[in-house]
């Protein structure tokens, strides 16, 4: 807590906002013994900022407020512990309430933030408040705004109809039986806009209780385990969740409502991963590494003698995986945003370990966790360290087969080439 002393000395605050209303929020909590101007949530090019402004705030990229991602509580949870703490130390109620006080000012200015983020939303900020923008609202709408603008917008226009009708009925004095029913049906189609903006944006709210029990339970998982399969989420439920939770239902659940709640699929199959206010949680980076490879990543050495490890996703969430990734682990090489064909929208991002070292540093740690391209690895790790040339063609052959050993005609084909049989490549492997 900060003195009262310090409140209202504003001399040292480099940043000042053409707005009353934003330079009351900062200079307020510039006093805080923790402040620091250059963590606004605000991207600014000079010393001035005005409203359009707003528009470039950043939020958390899982649609997490600001106060939720700098201090992991809410605004009504931070207001509700200072009523707390103002009922047992009323010689500093006034701090309290200063506190509570830039907290809703902070509030309002997401909520201006996040409408004007929206690309449709000029001149319906009135409305949209009206319509209900509680916490989970809110970031919902951060999150889907765009993508569900089509329903969102046609809520809006309901509302806003409604609203024009009952503003008209104000105005009259002497009511007839037909503006009577007008202003009933306005108030209904109100009630309906509201219902179709909360039902949009949080599709869960229909849902059984015990479904929407699983979601939560596999969130709060995910979130504390990192990746996991929906079968193992189902067994670490026994006990939470209800006796019929099977596995398919759950990653039926995930697919079709996880996003609400920042769960998205992770490349390995049937694999699910949390997605944070500061990026994937992932615990075992390298657990999750060696899932990946085993999975949709590769171990390649080309005819040229070029060696390559690779990590493959797909989507939005692929590319920020393989983002995220890449800072992890502290190298490799980022290729995104390639379209799988011409005629679609899918893309597909890699990351990418082609020098000796990072090769060494991904597979070295990825190899204990990995179960289907362990043989792959350990002959990759021998070959990029290997300098006699025959032993080295060996270990290419090994690799290249053992990636196509299910693929009758490709790996009959390569050993045609090679002019060997599969039992020779498989003495390749001895002393790995």
């Amino acid at each position: 807590m900060w003195g009262s002393a310090f409140v209202g000395d504003t001399y040292d605050v480099p940043i000042h906002f053409s707005d009353e209303f934003s330079n009351m929020v900062v200079k307020a909590l510039s006093q805080h013994p923790h402040f620091s101007y250059e963590n606004l949530p605000v991207e600014v090019s000079s010393t001035l900022m005005i409203k359009e402004d707003l528009k470039k705030y950043s939020f958390a990229k899982n649609g997490d407020g600001w106060l939720e991602s700098t201090w992991g509580k809410s605004a009504n949870d931070i207001i509700r512990e200072c009523r707390k703490a103002r009922r047992n130390d009323k010689a500093n109620k006034h701090l309290y309430d200063s506190i509570i006080t830039d907290v809703r000012m902070l509030k309002a200015m997401e909520v201006e933030a996040t409408i004007k983020q929206l690309t449709w939303a000029d001149g319906l900020d009135e409305v949209i408040k009206s319509l209900g923008l509680d916490d989970k609202l809110l970031k919902a709408l951060r999150k889907f705004g765009e993508s569900r603008s089509v329903s969102l917008q046609k809520a809006c226009q309901q509302f806003l109809k409604a609203n024009t009708v009952l503003n008209l009925l104000n105005d009259k004095v002497d009511w007839t039986p037909e503006d009577q029913e007008e202003w009933v049906n306005a108030h209904q189609l109100q009630k309906d806009a509201k219902k179709m903006w909360r039902n949009v944006l949080k599709q869960t709210d229909n849902l059984p209780h015990v479904d929407v029990q699983a979601l939560e339970f596999a969130s709060d998982v995910l979130e504390k385990e990192g990746p996991l399969s929906s079968r193992e989420l189902v067994r670490r439920g026994v006990g939470h969740l209800e006796k019929n939770m099977t596995v398919n239902k759950m990653a039926s659940l995930l697919k079709l409502y996880g996003e609400e709640y920042d769960v998205y699929k992770a490349t390995s199959r049937g694999t699910y991963l949390k997605f944070g206010s500061h990026g994937l949680i992932i615990k075992d980076i390298w657990g999750y590494m060696a899932g990946s490879l085993d999975s949709d990543g590769s171990i390649f050495i080309s005819e040229r003698g070029d060696p390559r490890v690779t990590f493959v996703a797909s989507g939005n969430m692929g590319k920020q995986l393989c983002e995220d990734l890449q800072k992890a682990v502290g190298c490799g090489r980022l290729v995104t945003d390639q379209k799988v064909a011409k005629n679609t929208q899918k893309t597909i991002h890699r990351l990418i370990f082609s020098a000796k070292d990072d090769i060494r540093h991904v597979l070295k740690h990825a190899m204990p966790h990995m179960r289907l391209k362990d043989l792959q690895a350990k002959a990759m790790l021998a070959y990029v360290d290997e300098k006699d040339k025959l032993r080295k063609n060996e270990l290419y052959q090994l690799v290249t087969f053992t990636n196509w050993k299910d693929h009758q005609t490709k790996s009959e084909s390569l050993l045609n080439k090679w002019g060997v049989d599969a039992d020779t490549i498989g003495g390749y492997a001895e002393g790995l």
